[in-house]
């Protein structure tokens, strides 16, 4: 129960971080997650390398998108979400075996 009250306080959180478009705050908070990613993650091969990479790399946060199988990082400029992106695809083919691509959005306020 505590997991989720506390994820349920970060939604909000999540919410005005968008609408401020801090991008370290949103990685942040992206990477709070107490339910989902810690039980799903280890499933994803490569998952948690490919966390540490991105974190390496420069990233402000990474997650896993619900479920899976997409994952997210967040930065700040296109020339860092270049390099964060050859590190996840490299590290999920490295460590998981899986061929992945990536594409980089910058974050849309509208």
């Amino acid at each position: 129960m505590k997991d989720h009250i506390l994820n349920s306080s970060h939604e909000a959180t999540l919410v005005a971080i968008v609408l401020q478009g801090d991008p370290c705050l949103l990685g942040s908070a992206l990477s709070s997650d107490s339910i989902i990613e810690p039980k799903r993650g280890p499933l994803i091969p490569g998952m948690v390398a490919v966390k540490a990479a991105t974190l390496r790399a420069g990233a402000f946060g990474c997650t896993i998108s619900g479920a899976g199988p997409t994952a997210v990082a967040v930065t700040d400029t296109i020339e860092k979400g270049k390099i964060i992106a050859e590190a996840m695809v490299g590290m999920f083919l490295m460590k998981g075996k899986l061929k992945a691509s990536a594409s980089i959005e910058k974050l849309d306020r509208t």
